[in-house]
């Protein structure tokens, strides 16, 4: 049986950083605006490192060029219930849950970055005022 879990969403810094990450996020998007946005990105190289939806299922998103050799999963307004299968999915492949944002509605957004390219992701974050997601399993 496994134990439950308790994730712990990014948190975002306050300070000097903060003007910085407002200014590198996408504008909020529609739904019929996300996959085009992310598809034209992906061909220049740029995938989403930290991503949010609003109550009004909005998304906006935070870029990064992947290192060579690096991958990602990048899965954006999910009930908890599917997030926790991607996350589960992602634990067997031995990915790390980088980033996960909650939004009022308990919509799930997060992102996954293999195993040997997450310092590097996080001192990305770190320099746009983004702390990483954490999961922590409860035992009893």
């Amino acid at each position: 049986m496994n134990a439950p879990t308790t994730y712990i969403p990014s948190t975002l810094l306050t300070g000097e950083t903060d003007v910085l990450r407002q200014q590198s996020f996408t504008r909020w998007m529609s739904r019929d605006l996300t996959q085009a946005a992310t598809d034209f990105c992906r061909n220049l190289g740029l995938v989403p490192i930290y991503c949010e939806t609003s109550t009004e299922h909005h998304t906006r998103y935070l870029f990064w060029r992947l290192p060579t050799g690096a991958a990602i999963e990048v899965r954006s307004g999910r009930a908890k219930d599917k997030f926790e299968d991607f996350d589960q999915a992602n634990r067997e492949r031995d990915w790390h849950l980088l980033t996960l944002h909650v939004n009022a509605s308990d919509l799930y957004s997060a992102v996954w970055i293999s195993a040997a390219h997450f310092e590097t992701a996080k001192v990305f974050l770190t320099a746009h005022g983004i702390g990483p997601a954490e999961r922590k399993t409860n035992t009893a």
